[in-house]
């Protein structure tokens, strides 16, 4: 009998308690957030034909469904309180991505600064910096390929968790390449085993990618045409191999043609640069489905230093504004599988857009340089499934310029609105 007393008594207390607990989580729930944008002309997904007169209903950080007309609220089931933005006379289109950025380069506070003299914490104001103007460019997303110490990750981190502003980061650590520890930091290696461990060393930090100098900078010989690869084939194959054991792809910097087949042949998913990429290189690319990221962006500095420029480094800037462009356009023709990346760090933050008019510069159509850093850039991230196209499901990252990019890649350079996962970064037109 007590047993049954007690019994109903511990029912009875936990009747009360979920009773409780259910009031409090009812009265706790937070309300969707819901942004309607009226759309004149929706490039959903570049490359397709655009479409005339589109509502695109925002739940939250993801996009809820696109329907055609121009639809209020009262029209849209399940939808209640929301904002409208007019957007009637713009072309709106998913958010650019940047798949070779460096946010830690290119900034006034951390230059100079030794890690005693608190190196990284300063740096974290550029990352900042940085960030802000690719945001404000309309790049949504970011990959950042080398980064230094901790800055990006914290950056990326706080970005993730809604407490910061700035474009969605996936970064590599420090990038990999021959050399000693003392001088190079934890990327440093010159064997298998080093090299082992110095991938190793960067995915416990928390990176995304994995980056690797399979070739010098194009300003050493051992970043020329013919130079050979730094990395041995054994020592190349195990960081592509321990990167894969932790399902992290690899990023190859390469320049000269040896560098950058024994990229493509060693499994890496994307090539940086492939400035002498030959028909071996464009084969193999096609083979093994890897990506190419040009970076024809840095062209605009090296015709802009050309003039001030040494004897001895005039006839390699010939060579790189000569070939670079040309070998990309070969590889577009080719059929191979282009993602823009800009190299911002090196070229002015901000400006990333200029890399999709030098695109078309070399022959791509406005629809194919806008595909290669919307829907290409999401393939090579493996986030088809968030990124890429204004489709229900994915991110609600969406931009806005005045003019057709489809007529006028130049239009790039204007963007008016910029929404990343939901929230409303700019808006020019609530301005005026």
């Amino acid at each position: 009998m007590r047993m049954r007393v007690l019994l109903g008594l511990a029912l009875a207390f936990s009747a009360l308690s979920w009773s409780a607990t259910a009031a409090s989580d009812e009265t706790n729930i937070v309300p969707d957030v819901w942004t309607i944008i009226h759309a004149g002309t929706l490039i959903d997904e570049p490359g397709e034909t655009p479409k005339k007169r589109q509502t695109v209903v925002v739940r939250n950080d993801r996009i809820d469904r696109v329907v055609s007309g121009y639809k209020s609220a009262s029209a849209l089931d399940g939808v209640a309180d929301a904002r409208v933005i007019n957007l009637k006379s713009s072309y709106v289109m998913p958010g650019l991505m940047d798949a070779h950025v460096h946010l830690g380069l290119g900034g006034d506070f951390g230059k100079g600064r030794s890690a005693e003299k608190g190196r990284d914490t300063y740096r974290l104001l550029d990352v900042q910096s940085n960030a802000a103007k690719t945001l404000d460019a309309g790049f949504t997303t970011v990959r950042n390929v080398g980064s230094y110490e901790w800055a990006v990750f914290a950056m990326r981190d706080a970005v993730k968790a809604g407490e910061m502003v700035g474009p969605r980061i996936y970064t590599a650590g420090h990038t990999v390449e021959i050399g000693t520890f003392s001088s190079m930091g934890s990327g440093a290696c010159f064997d298998v085993t080093s090299c082992r461990k110095a991938v190793r060393r960067q995915i416990d930090m928390g990176a995304d990618w994995i980056k690797v100098y399979v070739t010098c900078s194009g300003s050493k010989p051992c970043g020329r045409e013919f130079a050979p690869a730094v990395f041995l084939q054994d020592e190349l194959q195990t960081v592509i191999d321990t990167a894969a054991s932790f399902q992290i792809p690899v990023a190859a910097h390469a320049h000269g043609t040896d560098g950058i087949n024994k990229a493509i042949r060693a499994g890496v998913r994307s090539v940086e640069h492939g400035s002498y990429n030959n028909e071996e290189s464009r084969q193999l690319w096609i083979d093994r489905e890897a990506f190419y990221v040009p970076t024809l962006a840095v062209q605009d500095n090296i015709i802009r230093d050309y003039e001030t420029a040494g004897d001895d480094m005039k006839p390699v800037m010939e060579g790189f504004m000569a070939e670079h462009p040309k070998r990309v356009a070969a590889a577009h023709e080719a059929g191979v599988q282009i993602a823009a990346g800009s190299d911002a760090g090196v070229v002015p933050h901000g400006d990333n857009a200029n890399e999709l008019i030098w695109y078309v510069k070399i022959g791509m159509t406005e629809a194919e340089a806008l595909r290669s850093a919307t829907v290409m850039n999401a393939k090579l991230l493996q986030k088809e499934d968030d990124l890429g196209t204004i489709e229900a499901g994915k991110y609600a990252d969406i931009i806005a310029m005045d003019t057709s990019p489809l007529e006028d890649i130049e239009a790039l350079k204007d963007i008016a609105f910029v929404m990343a996962a939901g929230q409303i970064a700019k808006n020019d037109h609530e301005r005026e």
